[in-house]
């Protein structure tokens, strides 16, 4: 395959991963409850639960919670192919900090399935303790304090790694290592993320769910959407260099 069809399918793989998981965020974790609602975690379980992560999916049907997370686990491969073509926008991809970048940026996205996929479970559990009785909730409580702790460590580290790769990328924007211009530093995901938070306080519901469950792969498919519309040719241009 020759780089201008690589180029064109992995612009293919970011727009799809992208719509992908900006998709699952909406169904897994697309929810803006108010935890005062739900006084079984807001006052009765307060000291023995995440208040915010308790409450946050009890509205969301099983279906709608696993669509959503597997819609994410199973596209996270196309990460890959999106990871190479970031690293395609360095000027010179032998330097140290090109190829650091790439590396960290794919490690981030490897570490990324089981932390989106870590808010089913999370979700499942707390909804089975609202809906059963207190004698069961004990041992209840319990399991979800192990599922939470799992999803920090994975969506934490996930999200760790991939910060430490964007900022990073976007420095080098700044410092013109990369084809593209210093704005686009702005505009690489985690820079982005930072933008679009207060958004959704501006927003009526479902929207401001929708938004604070997908904010990060809002910002994904905005770069990636300018990166194909605006800097694309810049990438084929080196064919004929």
């Amino acid at each position: 395959m020759n780089y201008s069809k690589k180029i064109n399918w992995t612009f293919a793989a970011a727009i799809t991963v992208s719509i992908s998981w900006l998709i699952g965020d909406i169904f897994v974790a697309g929810f803006d409850p108010d935890p005062a609602d739900y006084e079984l975690f807001s006052k009765t379980y307060a000291d023995q639960v995440d208040v915010e992560f308790a409450t946050l999916m009890l509205e969301g049907s099983t279906p709608r919670l696993m669509f959503g997370a597997l819609i994410g686990a199973l596209t996270a491969p196309l990460l890959i192919p999106a990871s190479w073509l970031v690293f395609q926008f360095f000027r010179d991809r032998k330097k140290w900090y090109a190829i650091a970048t790439y590396w960290v940026l794919l490690t981030g996205a490897i570490l990324s399935p089981l932390g989106h996929a870590g808010f089913f479970y999370v979700g499942e559990i707390y909804k089975a303790i609202y809906n059963t009785e207190a004698s069961s909730h004990l041992y209840l409580l319990e399991t979800g304090k192990s599922f939470m702790r799992m999803l920090n460590i994975a969506w934490g580290a996930a999200i760790g790694v991939l910060a430490i790769g964007w900022i990073t990328f976007a420095v080098c924007i700044l410092l013109k290592k990369t084809l593209l211009p210093r704005w686009m530093a702005v505009i690489t995901p985690f820079i982005l993320t930072l933008f679009i938070i207060p958004m959704k306080e501006l927003l009526p519901l479902p929207y401001s769910g929708w938004v604070g469950g997908a904010i990060f792969n809002i910002s994904y498919l905005i770069f990636f959407s300018l990166l194909l519309f605006f800097f694309r040719k810049k990438l084929l241009k080196r064919l004929y260099r």
